[in-house]
């Protein structure tokens, strides 16, 4: 892999006599941070004009990469969200060109101020460049972020996501331990009780019956069986099978969890989705609402019949 690339972009300049030349920008990728911050801003830009939306075209992204580069903070632009409705409408369906101009900027500016509380929130902005994040977006405005594949752009984000997840697992993990009176199990589970139950426990190869809400480990709550239940109108807790239906983690610890009981688990990576997920550590709060032999409450999948040979019926 080359540890330079140059890229030369056209900048129209007025000279003397009113004549317009042409000067060219180098942009020089010489660090690993230089080219991860550019392939950042590069993918930020493909969630604007990788859309399927006529209207994006007719903004002026000169002005989009404007308000981008002038919104990499804590700022948020909070008139530019009433600003984009005047633009597109209340539905998103119409463009007022009276808007085009500001409407364009303030694209930029809630992008950048997304992206940054992003990077702030995964404790990352020591690992990027704003300046060369700049120059991906805009670059990948223009759809001329040819610097990088765009094979080399999905592996360099995939190996950054996972290393962020391991990162901020170990700092999540590492907390959990110091919990009072968690405990902490060899395979690095670590388990607090906010309230014991009172019943029996489940084993290994049980269906469970369970109330849960799943947070990563920046503390963004992932998903919630209360709220899929608010969604779908039941009030049925969540049925699993221990042996197979759910990640390795959990067939280890809820087994040590009592009916009726609610507790806060924390899972390393390894004992999650693992490489599946991007190595991503997981906490969980559980509540066990019952438990029961298999196939009590998932009922087991028909084995599947075999294809017949040729020259065979069904």
């Amino acid at each position: 892999m080359k540890k330079m690339i140059f890229i030369f972009l056209p900048l129209l300049i007025m000279s003397c006599g009113n004549k317009t030349e042409q000067e060219e920008e180098v942009v020089n990728l010489v660090s690993e941070k230089d080219r991860l911050s550019y392939v950042l801003g590069a993918m930020n830009a493909k969630t604007i004009v990788g859309t399927q939306d006529p209207n994006i075209d007719r903004l002026d992204m000169a002005e989009v990469a404007k308000g981008f580069a002038g919104n990499m903070n804590n700022n948020k632009p909070i008139d530019c969200e009433a600003t984009l409705t005047q633009l597109f409408g209340p539905n998103f369906q119409d463009f007022d060109s009276t808007y085009a101009k500001q409407g364009a900027q303030c694209l930029g500016k809630l992008t950048a101020y997304a992206f940054y509380q992003d990077m702030k929130q995964m404790k990352s902005l020591e690992m990027i460049d704003l300046k060369m994040v700049n120059i991906g977006f805009r670059h990948g405005l223009l759809k001329k972020d040819t610097l990088i594949s765009e094979e080399n752009k999905q592996k360099m984000i995939q190996d950054f996501i996972k290393v962020l997840n391991v990162k901020n697992g170990k700092i999540m993990m590492d907390q959990a331990k110091k919990i009072s009176g968690a405990q902490v199990f060899d395979n690095g589970i670590v388990l607090q009780v906010i309230s014991e139950g009172k019943g029996g426990s489940p084993s290994a190869t049980d269906d469970v019956k369970v109330e849960y809400i799943l947070t990563s480990a920046t503390g963004d709550t992932v998903q919630s069986s209360y709220e899929m239940k608010k969604q779908k109108g039941t009030t049925d807790a969540v049925a699993l099978k221990l042996d197979g239906g759910v990640i390795p983690g959990w067939t280890y610890i809820v087994p040590k969890m009592k009916k009726g009981g609610k507790y806060r688990v924390y899972i390393p990576w390894q004992l999650a989705y693992g490489e599946q997920m991007g190595r991503e550590s997981l906490c969980f709060v559980i509540e066990l609402v019952d438990y029961a032999k298999a196939g009590s409450f998932v009922k087991p999948e028909p084995p599947q019949q075999a294809m017949p040979q040729q020259g065979q019926g069904f």
